[in-house]
């Protein structure tokens, strides 16, 4: 070989930022923002999240994912280095606010709906989270529809358990748009969300492992839950719910658009159809972002990195962070190896010129 490969080694590739809300368990859409992250590291590629709004980073991203947060120090090796940052910025963030030479738009809800733009600049690199998504984005490339349901916790119940009763949810149609429920509703358990008497997970999947139906107001993964509980679901349309965004993905099986009481009876003879094809969806996903990845070193190779790129959202370590980093480190040393060691190295590091911690 005429280059060494090894897994000791970086590999010189175009890292990608995945600007992100912290993590939140309830939002889909933040969830597939992680998780892009996540699988881009799993993928070997280098992926960093910019935490947007800001938040304190041990708060902002999930323990099981590998999602490493982007710091000023790494930020700084890449320019330094020629290396052009692929930046992914959801449909929600309104243009570009962190001035990045390469903008990846992910479209995951419908433009301009959660307050970002309306149209995206030519220049920009588009793709779609699902088909209906794609279709109203022109110069979308790719749709990467990744599942943020987890099909191993969410199961059915075991065989002949009994369902009875039903569910429902809706949180923006209620909340925010301040909607009334319809009939069909009434009496039946709401599943609500970021409030204090929201159901935990586990209180969520035996709702849906022992309820006989579960009623949707507006686009929420929550569906998907339920059909993977083998629970049937109802999507009541609205005024501000007319189209589902992952009809070609989830495709006919385990639910019905509208209160249709033949159309629910289907739903609930292929229900355990919804499971199968959910499952298939996950190599499905993988596979268009290993196209995206190439594309994209690609399409960033000529792309300079002249400007720098705002760091107001990373990371970075003030001059009394770094005296307290260094008085923590003296004491540590003194404490574990001795105060007579301790003023020993400190005095041949002085002796050296060695006077920056991150010096070896």
């Amino acid at each position: 070989m005429s280059e060494l490969e090894s897994i000791f080694f970086a590999k010189p590739r175009n890292p990608y930022y995945v600007v992100a809300p912290r993590y939140v368990r309830t939002s889909a859409g933040i969830k597939v923002l992680h998780y892009l992250c996540h699988a881009l590291n799993r993928m070997g590629e280098q992926a960093f999240l910019i935490v947007h709004p800001h938040f304190p980073p041990y708060l902002s991203a999930h323990p099981a994912l590998n999602t490493p947060q982007l710091t000023k120090r790494i930020m700084d090796y890449h320019r330094e280095n020629g290396l052009t940052p692929i930046t992914i910025y959801a449909e929600s963030v309104k243009g570009n606010p962190l001035n990045a030479p390469f903008v990846v738009r992910y479209v995951l809800n419908y433009a301009g709906l959660l307050g970002g733009d309306k149209e995206f600049p030519a220049d920009e690199y588009c793709i779609s989270y699902s088909d209906t998504i794609a279709a109203t984005v022109p110069q979308s490339r790719h749709t990467i529809f990744i599942p943020a349901s987890d099909p191993l916790f969410f199961v059915p119940p075991p065989a002949g358990a009994k369902r009875e009763g039903g569910c429902y949810y809706a949180g923006k149609y209620k909340y925010y748009h301040g909607g009334e429920t319809f009939p069909v509703t009434d009496g039946m358990v709401e599943i609500v969300r970021d409030r204090p008497d929201a159901q935990t997970p586990d209180q969520l999947r035996d709702l849906f492992q022992r309820s006989d139906v579960f009623y949707c107001y507006e686009n929420s993964a929550l569906a998907i839950e339920a059909m993977l509980c083998g629970c049937p679901v109802v999507f009541l349309p609205n005024e501000h719910f007319t189209e589902l965004i992952g009809r070609s993905e989830l495709g006919t099986e385990g639910y019905v658009w509208g209160d249709d009481p033949a159309g629910l009876r289907l739903a609930r003879e292929t229900v355990h159809l919804a499971r199968e094809r959910y499952m298939n969806l996950f190599a499905r996903a993988e596979a268009e972002l290993r196209r995206f990845v190439a594309q994209t070193q690609e399409a960033v190779g000529g792309v300079p990195y002249s400007e720098p790129m705002s760091d107001a959202y990373v990371a970075k370590i003030t001059p009394a962070e770094r005296y307290l980093t260094i008085a923590r480190t003296i004491w540590l040393m003194s404490k574990e190896r001795g105060p007579l060691y301790t003023a020993n190295v400190i005095k041949n590091r002085l002796k050296a010129g060695r006077t920056k911690l991150y010096q070896a």
